[in-house]
């Protein structure tokens, strides 16, 4: 729910200094699509003490549920990024819009006037996993010896992974070597729209009632102008400080109160409404930290040790949520490798098949049994793959990496 619903809600009924406070935040997160460029970036914001700490606090006293120092290490400091950049004001495009509420459901994929990325990395700011899309085309960097480390593991298998690729899978050894690869997403969507020809046409998709809508909204207000409160803090670090609460048993219960009643008339919003509200919420006011700089959302942190059923006074678990509007242009990485829709499926099922099936080209077993080609698909299995929507081509790499005709059909008939 946006900060300006929360504002309006609590000019009913709040007081002039949260008003005040609420009109901030509501300014605050209204100016975040001003720019034609933007970050976020989610990170663990505890230490590594902190993390066995919490680990030690909200345990099972019978379970091996701690975390010891290598794993918290690898956990602090973990960090998810996301950067767009737009050749136009962020809120002009129509899927920021979509976000915002003006109920259209665009999709950016083939959207050339705007550039994203998506970062894991890790506390020493090295990326592990990244994906951009520049100018409709997909990249894709994996850190596979860095995962495994970060996870533990021995960064050897990755080589012994490597060696062990047969030929037809070179797109996954380049994957695993660390290199750029690049594929083109028009080609995968005119791929995608193909193979959808051959299936049954798709219901048309519910919309939602516009009445339904205002009386949700009104209803949201509602609960969150009663129940949310927000205190001016001052300044820290050269940011405006509020924080922003509320009774989280009660928000939970009277939001579930308010959303179930219209909850089937939002088909696309609610597919899998719960029945009940959740009963593990802590009967206790929690809160969040957010900061400000000129006027603009600038970062927001929250304590997950405040949803633990008893926690320790001392024991804290901060994650932080940042956010800067002058993110760098999202630029496509040089020397990357040219991958088709074939290649991209070989990758992501060799990579899915993973150790366990790593010994394919030399014939070695491996624990989930060696990656060796399934009885080999008949022409009239191939024409029944065809009309599910798997042309020949996938039906073929699928076999070859292990998969037989019932396999694959029942991959087809869950779309």
């Amino acid at each position: 729910m946006t900060a300006s619903v929360l504002a309006t809600g609590l000019a009913a009924c709040g007081t002039v200094e949260q008003l005040n406070a609420a009109q901030k935040v509501s300014k605050a997160f209204n100016k975040v699509g001003d720019g034609k460029s933007a970050g976020f970036a989610l990170s663990i914001d505890a230490t590594p003490e902190q993390i066995v700490a919490f680990a030690k606090a909200t345990g099972e006293k019978d379970a091996k549920s701690e975390v010891d120092e290598k794993g918290a290490k690898a956990l602090s400091g973990l960090t998810f990024a996301v950067a767009v950049s737009a050749d136009k004001p962020l809120k002009d495009i129509e899927a920021f819009k979509s976000a915002k509420g003006s109920g259209t459901n665009n999709d950016l994929t083939l959207d050339k006037s705007v550039r994203v990325s998506y970062v894991i990395s890790d506390r020493s700011g090295t990326s592990l996993l990244e994906y951009r899309q520049v100018d409709a085309k997909g990249y894709l960097h994996v850190d596979a010896k860095g995962v495994l480390k970060l996870a533990g593991e021995d960064p050897s298998q990755v080589d012994e992974l490597s060696a062990d690729l047969p030929p037809d899978l070179s797109a996954v050894k380049d994957a695993l070597a660390g290199k750029w690869i690049s594929f083109d997403l028009q080609e995968l969507a005119d791929e995608a729209k193909k193979n959808d020809g051959k299936k049954a046409a798709p219901n048309a998709v519910p919309t939602a009632d516009p009445e339904a809508a205002k009386q949700l909204l009104n209803s949201l207000k509602d609960v969150l102008g009663r129940t949310v409160t927000y205190e001016d803090k001052g300044t820290k670090d050269g940011a405006e400080h509020i924080w922003m609460s509320a009774p989280a048993r009660q928000l939970v219960d009277e939001l579930f109160k308010a959303v179930k009643p219209v909850a089937d008339k939002f088909p696309q919003q609610f597919k899998k409404f719960p029945s009940k509200a959740p009963s593990d919420v802590p009967d206790r006011k929690v809160g969040v930290d957010l900061y400000l700089k000129n006027g603009a959302f600038s970062s927001a942190t929250f304590d997950l040790a405040q949803l633990a059923d008893k926690i320790e006074p001392g024991v804290n678990f901060p994650v932080k949520l940042a956010f800067n509007q002058t993110a760098p242009d999202v630029q496509a990485p040089a020397g990357a490798v040219k991958m088709t829709s074939e290649d991209l499926m070989k990758t992501v099922l060799g990579l899915a098949a993973g150790p366990a099936g790593a010994g394919a080209g030399a014939g070695r077993p491996a624990a989930g049994g060696p990656l060796t080609p399934a009885a080999p698909l008949t022409d009239a299995q191939l024409k029944e793959l065809a009309q599910l929507g798997v042309p020949e081509s996938q039906a073929r790499t699928f076999n070859s990496l292990g998969m037989g005709f019932e396999d694959i059909k029942e991959i087809a008939k869950e779309g």
